[in-house]
């Protein structure tokens, strides 16, 4: 995705070209949109998937470890451990995480550097979400 940020800003001023009630206009931005992918080695449909994307991560409700009580925390780490493209290191990470909230009262919560280290991976794994 880095090709497409880097055209990002001239996909930007041509899009709104579409929208013109001029068919050569629009007929010429789509050409210059078609152009400028293809100089990326970018299609459309690559442009229709992120912006499918963008769209639902816009859309996922978002959450933080740590507005969690413990025992939910537990349940969403074992929900994110799941993902496959965890390292060994980071799962057994999050196993320590989720044994050391085994147990704890409601007010407590987990270390600010362990909730961005979890907040970071679910986002990559879910795009935001909860899963609830």
């Amino acid at each position: 995705m880095s090709e497409l940020s880097r055209i990002g800003g001239r996909l930007a001023k041509l899009l709104p070209v579409l929208a013109s009630d001029r068919p050569g206009e629009v007929a010429a931005a789509a050409a210059a949109i078609t152009r400028t992918l293809q100089g990326a080695g970018l299609d459309w449909h690559t442009l229709a998937a992120v912006v499918d994307a963008e769209a639902k991560r816009q859309a996922a409700p978002i959450f933080s470890f740590g507005s969690l009580p413990p025992r939910t925390a537990r349940k969403q780490i074992a929900l994110l451990a799941r993902w496959p493209e965890l390292t060994a290191a980071q799962r057994a990470r999050m196993e320590q995480m989720r044994d050391w909230l085994h147990g704890k009262p409601v007010a407590v919560r987990l270390p600010a550097e362990c909730i961005a280290f979890l907040d970071d991976l679910w986002r990559r794994a879910f795009g935001g979400g909860a899963s609830r």
